[in-house]
């Protein structure tokens, strides 16, 4: 992955960070979903914010299950993220 694209990566995952946290606070504003949309930027941008991210159990398991669904059809893996994100945001761990 070229440089820019991992800059690019790292800089809409703080964007999404930063609008997550504004979303904690604005009622209507959906904050979860921009911290999903961070963790896999952040992830996908660098292997050791991979793992750090992963050594937390919920989001480790959360990146485990995307990474699983990798090979689906894109139709499939928007359902699998959607219900791994509904997992994460309840505290289901299965």
């Amino acid at each position: 992955m070229s440089f820019t694209v991992r800059v690019l990566l790292v800089g809409i995952g703080g964007l999404c960070i930063i609008l997550g946290f504004v979303g904690l606070a604005v009622p209507l504003m959906p904050g979860f979903v921009f911290f999903g949309i961070a963790v896999i930027c952040l992830s996908s941008a660098s292997p050791t914010l991979r793992r750090k991210l992963a050594s937390y159990p919920k989001v480790g398991l959360f990146l485990h299950e995307l990474e699983e669904n990798r090979e689906l059809e894109f139709k499939l893996r928007v359902r699998a993220a959607f219900r791994s994100a509904l997992r994460l945001l309840g505290g289901s761990s299965h």
